[in-house]
């Protein structure tokens, strides 16, 4: 048994590229009782079995030489409650994900989850969990996907928190966009595989022109100031309306077009209080809350986007409806308040809620 033991450890540190001060760490004990345990002068105590075992992603009885688990099927279990959780806002997402780490802790799925949880809490609080996460996920045989999200929230990690060369360093591990996966299959595929491709591209190249819009929106160094940043957004959203027609898109896509819309508005107000300008936009951003409350499962039927999955709005299908609300008590929109179209909208929104509450 001790000799058997000993080899599986062994064969399963490398085949994980596992160091011996990783597997300790994570038992609590010292890197030399691991090595001990390797070379057969001592044995690991048997409370710890079960950490070991989950630690490598298997039973004891197959740390033992028994059968794999079924890491694929618990993962999904995950997945599922995450998935309600976040489409319901609730908090736990992060402990959730933790027990899954604590259960399988080299699943590279589970590992990326809990990488891009930490990221979306508290990108400076969690920045040495974050970057350790990456370090792992971008030392290992992963998939290039999971290396890639790695890739970004490393460089992004460390441009947060001031050190510009390692988020360039980070940055040249990736491909550029002529050379990602997604163009080249493009060239290389046919029929619905191609229109697959295509939409996958259509869709993060979307979400990735949100974001970049944002960023551009948040710096104090654009040189066109604050009519620039408007007009970016008024672009963004122009490319947004062209390829989701009639606002068919999912309900987190839908607030970025509601996001987008509301800002135009706020920069107008700064810029020159055309009432025109900011009744457009909310009245659009208004819309898209609306639309929000009840989008269905379905597949896209539009160029680019061809059988796009769009899962249905969540059980609280009213959060973007309060979102407006408490937009619209900010005191940017004070001036406006008395206007009919401005007190129709936060009555509609008013309505809205008394009748889902």
């Amino acid at each position: 048994m001790k000799i058997q033991l000993a080899e599986k450890l062994k064969n399963l540190r490398k085949e994980k590229n596992i160091s011996q001060e990783k597997l300790a760490e994570y038992l609590n004990v010292s890197f030399q009782a691991v090595s001990k345990w390797e070379t057969e002068t001592a044995y690991p105590d048997i409370s710890l079995l079960p950490d070991i075992a989950r630690f490598f992603g298997i039973t004891v009885d197959e740390l033992l030489q028994a059968e794999i688990i079924d890491e694929k099927k618990l993962y999904d279990e995950y997945e599922k409650k995450a998935w309600e959780i976040y489409s319901n806002r609730k908090d736990g997402i992060l402990e959730l994900w933790l027990e899954a780490y604590r259960k399988m802790p080299n699943n590279v799925n589970v590992k990326e989850m809990l990488m891009s949880t930490y990221y979306d809490m508290d990108k400076v609080k969690y920045k040495d969990e974050i970057i350790a996460l990456c370090n792992e996920i971008y030392s290992s045989n992963a998939p290039n996907y999971y290396k890639g999200q790695a890739i970004k929230e490393a460089a992004i990690i460390y441009a947060v928190n001031g050190n510009k060369d390692m988020a360039e360093k980070w940055a040249l591990k990736s491909f550029q966009l002529m050379h990602c996966q997604e163009v080249i299959m493009a060239q290389i595929f046919d029929g619905e595989d191609l229109l697959n491709q295509v939409a996958f591209f259509t869709y993060w190249v979307l979400n990735e022109l949100f974001y970049m819009a944002c960023r551009i929106d948040a710096s104090d160094n654009i040189s066109g100031g604050l009519k620039y940043k408007q007009d970016v957004f008024k672009a963004v959203v122009g490319i947004y309306e062209i390829i989701y027609k009639n606002d068919d898109m999912g309900f987190d896509d839908i607030l970025k077009l509601y996001d987008m819309n509301e800002w135009i508005a706020r920069h107008e107000i700064e810029l020159c209080g055309d009432e025109e300008i900011v009744k457009k936009h909310l009245t659009r951003a208004f819309e898209c809350v609306k639309k929000s409350i009840d989008i269905k499962e379905h597949n896209l039927k539009l160029p680019l986007l061809e059988n796009w999955y769009i899962p249905a709005s969540p059980l609280d299908n009213m959060q973007w409806v309060r979102q407006m609300k408490s937009d619209l008590s900010d005191k940017c929109f004070d001036g406006y308040r008395n206007f009919e179209w401005f007190f129709s909208i936060d009555s509609e929104l008013d309505n809205l809620l008394s009748k889902n509450s």
